[in-house]
């Protein structure tokens, strides 16, 4: 997840430029609430020009799970994205598991994001030939909300995202569209990151 993330921000495939953004891995956040540091799974900074503190902060948690990840799971999350920073801060679920009918709709009501990355054995490749021109076979969306909530899907997908009642087909179209969307609630406009 992290090298995913990791080439997305290289490459410029996010919607901001990487001197304005900075990953992490395990960065810890300190809690009021806690009078502790909270320890993240991965975390992205987004930084305004001339700004010594980070205007959006997407914290990322990872939970591998062979069977559904519970909503108390989902919860907790929450609590802590609120105690590192409500007004600036995003949070995405990434899962190998499913998520419980109740901890996927818990997430959509609190605005958290989440992305499942279907196993390997689940993954189904199919060889294509390709005769006259290359394309891509077209994406059945009515498929990501079976594959987000049941653990064992088979598809010829691994990556499957939901964030603000929105579908995603990978990290590309996820972070760039959550942080357009952060940067114009923030600013009230379009910002060049």
């Amino acid at each position: 997840m992290f090298a995913a993330l990791e080439t997305e921000l290289k490459e410029e495939r996010l919607g901001v430029s990487p001197q304005s953004a900075q990953l992490y891995r395990k960065k810890e956040y300190y809690s009021r609430e806690r009078d502790a540091l909270i320890v993240t799974d991965i975390s992205l900074e987004v930084f305004l020009p001339g700004k010594q503190r980070p205007s959006l902060i997407w914290i990322f948690e990872a939970k591998d799970y062979k069977g559904h990840v519970p909503v108390n799971d989902v919860e907790e999350f929450h609590a802590k994205l609120q105690q590192i920073g409500a007004d600036n801060t995003k949070g995405t679920m990434v899962l190998s598991g499913a998520l419980q009918m109740s901890a996927l709709n818990y997430a959509r009501s609190q605005g958290i994001g989440v992305v499942r990355l279907l196993p390997s054995d689940q993954v189904q490749h199919v060889i294509e030939f390709i005769v006259e021109r290359a394309s891509q076979p077209a994406i059945n969306w009515s498929e990501f909300m079976q594959a987000l909530v049941t653990p064992g899907h088979r598809s010829r997908r691994e990556f499957f995202a939901m964030d603000d009642n929105r579908m995603y087909s990978g990290w590309q179209a996820l972070l760039s569209s959550g942080l357009q969307l952060s940067t114009m609630n923030r600013s009230g406009a379009t910002s060049n990151l």
